[in-house]
């Protein structure tokens, strides 16, 4: 690597340093160094774009193995489907030539309506620091590097390139940052990427106190740092405060990269020291050397072989959450279930070509539908039937949208102005998912146009429906049709003729202090009448609604508006469980989502985002073929303003202080003595587990020493099925305000019916320490600490004390 070093020009050196396609940083053929590619894939290498724009490549063979999102990982809470993940994203990544692949994602799910929360591990920092470590040693074993991300802070995409980002100091090291530390100390991840955000006054990506003074100072690491795409920095404190590699910034000219010409020109005139750039070209090395850049023998991977099809199904099934289950409505049991309904949004829904940055282009993705006619073969006559609230205007259906956001979901376009003439354009780079749009601040005035090409499924009359709180005006392909002003709530329809498969140019302009909806009535209506599906409901031997949320909902670039299911689902979902109490709702999303139903619901499962096999798993789970195992990795809270975010007035595109310091999720709910609608670490099995005899290894820990607890588990049901012991610890009497219970370890144990096994598991000093801002280390304090283990965080089966002192 020195001798590499040695041998390089200014020039060259400062070519390692940024970006000179999309997706790669330089060659220097002369020296045998090649070109670095990167690919993003947090779940699935991404497809193959053109190298300088990001329009697809269209290749014909770049299809890619679509695994489910790390939030079902993180439900899984077992270390083995971590790894497994992270084996089939990195041989993948190797076969498609890629050097470093942009993942895995450990921010935490701060608040509910962070439209990335699908992409990461959860809401404890103590369970996404221990997934990550087994995901990124996989990734790294097949020749490829990992990039952990986004370091650090990064829990909303409102405003996400300028808000700036404020926790105390123990808010960061106790809550945000454990995952990094642990993929760096532990998992030795050779690359970590930058978050968008601004952290006290300066982009996250160069600053001091995280970069320079944490990360490559007290942490050692000797990775490179890399930049997310389009990011606020600048050349001075982005090369002296620890940045490495610029990727994606929006100007014309690869030259022109703050760490391109510009740092050359400060490196000539001494402004910055050429040995900082020695020390970025030294890291970008070492990578390329560790993953086998150079080397003849390195392992070329294997893509979209059986085996890792069958690691997406594993992985999907192992996270499935099981919420509610009253009178054992399921597993179903087949030869008592001839006909089933299915409804719902997601029942035919396929999710990979949406989210953002990772997006699948999948070789095949089975939907719940697919899935369930392929468990039950000609056996049981399905129907499917789509639902659709009675409200008198619903948003134009996105079947009939033929724009496309660059997540891959249909979109309006949404530009916002200053005025009421649309004279003067305030925001043009926003969308929304359908015709429905509400000012952000009822009673304050908005002037905004959405766009979009609507592709009319059959030729005929088209009644289009406006409800409106304000002034109007719809234009279809620049001829204006529809425009009303109200002062309160209102309706108007007209009807206007339209050609079953050409696309037209849709406008809205709207100006007001209320809302707007676009609807219609169209030919060959995709709906099933209200009457006609109750009917069928009842008559049913079982009903699935698949619900929940889509890619149109959580996405990268946007936060959700609230927790509310879209489309009118509740309404659906109520009058379903009305008509057939044992209706199972099945509920997509990575985030939570308010179910105002739940009383009624008797079955409730949660299958996120399940990847390609997602169909075939949901149906081992729906008939017991697989016994649920699944925990969940964040809370669901009951409404939105119970979380700390909201409830705090700290959710704004300004900065965040992050008020509720290290209560995060589960913690602020203990603390607030607020119930939720179910816990974190909550999920339920088609069997039962007692827990019983929980022994400590000493009753009094010293200083270094470790304790191991240690449980018996029994399977007391009548099937095998897995249960996640997990471990919270209690320090009775603290000196600074803690959590009530913190997770500080779990295990996942596999038992068949009527079997008893012994789960153990090790505290050390870290699990017993808080961040002590006055000595800026680690402390534990002498004293007492209760050991909890349970099912969930407000299911504790057994508790034990231990004392701890210095000596």
């Amino acid at each position: 690597m020195e001798s590499l070093l040695s041998q390089l020009t200014l020039e060259e050196k400062i070519s390692l340093t940024h970006a000179n396609t999309k997706f790669s940083i330089a060659a220097i053929e002369r020296l045998g160094i090649h070109q670095m590619w990167m690919s993003d894939g947090p779940h699935g290498v991404r497809h193959e774009i053109e190298r300088y724009s990001w329009n697809s490549a269209n290749w014909d063979d770049d299809y890619s193995t679509y695994l489910p999102p790390l939030t079902a990982v993180a439900a899984s809470w077992d270390l083995n489907m971590a790894s497994l993940h992270g084996n089939v994203l990195g041989s993948e990544a190797r076969h498609r030539n890629k050097d470093v692949i942009l993942g895995p994602g450990v921010n935490l799910a701060r608040l509910p309506l962070y439209g990335r929360n699908f992409e990461y591990l959860g809401e404890d920092p103590f369970l996404a620091a221990k997934l990550v470590v087994p995901q990124v040693k996989a990734i790294q074993s097949n020749d490829v590097a990992a990039s952990v991300k986004h370091y650090a802070l990064n829990t909303q995409e409102l405003n996400r390139t300028s808000v700036d980002a404020k926790p105390n100091e123990r808010t960061l090291r106790e809550i945000y940052l454990p995952a990094f530390e642990a993929a760096v100390k532990e998992g030795n991840t050779l690359t970590i990427m930058g978050s968008y955000n601004r952290y006290y006054g300066t982009n996250a990506n160069q600053s001091k106190h995280l970069v320079m003074d944490i990360l490559k100072g007290e942490w050692g690491y000797k990775g490179v740092l890399l930049t997310d795409w389009n990011v606020d920095i600048n050349t001075y404190d982005a090369a002296m405060n620890g940045l490495d590699i610029e990727m994606g910034t929006d100007v014309d000219n690869f030259d022109d990269y703050f760490l391109a010409q510009p740092l050359q020109e400060m490196i000539e005139s001494g402004k910055v020291p050429l040995a900082v750039l020695d020390d970025k070209v030294r890291r970008i090395l070492r990578v390329q050397l560790t993953i086998g850049m150079m080397d003849k023998n390195r392992l070329s991977g294997q893509r979209n072989i059986s085996e890792h099809h069958q690691a997406a199904r594993d992985i999907i099934a192992s996270g499935v959450v099981l919420l509610k289950n009253d009178d054992n409505v399921l597993p179903l049991e087949q030869s008592k279930v001839k006909s089933i309904l299915v409804l719902g949004p997601n029942a035919e829904m396929l999710h990979s070509q949406g989210g953002g940055s990772s997006e699948v282009k999948a070789l095949y993705e089975i939907s719940p539908v697919q899935g369930l006619k392929d468990r039950l073969g000609a056996s049981t006559e399905i129907t499917v039937m789509r639902a659709q609230n009675s409200a008198s205007v619903s948003p134009i259906a996105t079947d009939y949208m033929a724009t496309r956001h660059w997540t891959g979901t249909p979109q309006w376009e949404l530009t916002r102005f200053t005025d009421s003439q649309h004279n003067t354009v305030l925001r043009s780079d926003d969308w929304i998912a359908n015709s429905a749009y509400r000012v952000s601040e009822l009673s304050q005035a908005e002037y905004v146009l959405l766009k979009t090409k609507i592709k009319p499924l059959a030729t005929g009359s088209h009644r289009l429906k406006l409800a409106l709180d304000g002034q109007a005006s719809l234009s279809i392909d620049g001829e204006q049709v529809l425009r009303h002003r109200s002062q309160s709530l209102t309706f108007i329809e007209h009807s206007i003729i339209l050609n079953g498969g050409q696309e037209y140019n849709f406008e809205l302009r709207y100006n007001g202090s209320g809302s707007v909806v676009l609807g219609w009535e169209a030919p060959g209506a995709l709906f099933t009448p209200e009457s006609e599906y109750l009917a069928a409901a009842k008559s049913a031997d079982a009903v699935i609604y698949f619900g929940g949320l889509s890619h149109a909902d959580d996405r990268e670039a946007i936060d959700r508006a609230d927790m509310k299911l879209p489309k009118g689902q509740d309404e659906v979902i109520a009058k379903l469980l009305a008509a057939n109490p044992n209706t199972i709702v099945f509920l997509n999303g990575g985030s939570a989502v308010e179910m105002p139903w739940v009383d009624q619901a008797k079955a409730i499962v949660w299958g996120w985002y399940g990847g390609m096999e997602a169909g075939n798993a949901y149906a081992d789970i729906l008939f017991g073929d697989v016994n649920p195992s699944g925990k969940m990795p964040i809370t669901l809270p009951v409404k939105l303003a119970d979380t700390a975010p909201i409830a705090l007035d700290d959710y704004n595109g300004l900065e965040t202080l992050y008020k509720e310091g290290v209560f995060i999720g589960y913690r602020w709910f203990e603390q607030q003595k607020i119930k939720p609608l179910f816990p974190f670490g909550h999920g339920l099995s088609y069997t039962q587990f007692k827990y019983s005899d929980i022994t400590l290894s000493t009753s009094a820990l010293s200083d270094d020493e470790i304790i191991r607890v240690t449980v018996k588990v029994t399977n007391i049901g009548k099937r095998e099925g897995s249960e996640v012991v997990q471990l919270y610890l209690h320090d009775v009497d603290a000196s600074v305000p803690r959590p009530i219970k913190e997770l500080k370890g779990f295990n996942k144990l596999a038992l068949k019916a009527g079997e008893s096994g012994l789960v153990s598991m090790t505290l050390n000093r870290r699990d017993l320490s808080f961040w002590d801002v006055n000595t800026h280390d680690w402390l534990a304090e002498p004293g007492e600490f209760e050991v909890l283990l349970g099912s969930s965080v407000e299911d504790i089966r057994q508790k034990a004390i231990f004392t701890y002192s210095l000596e």
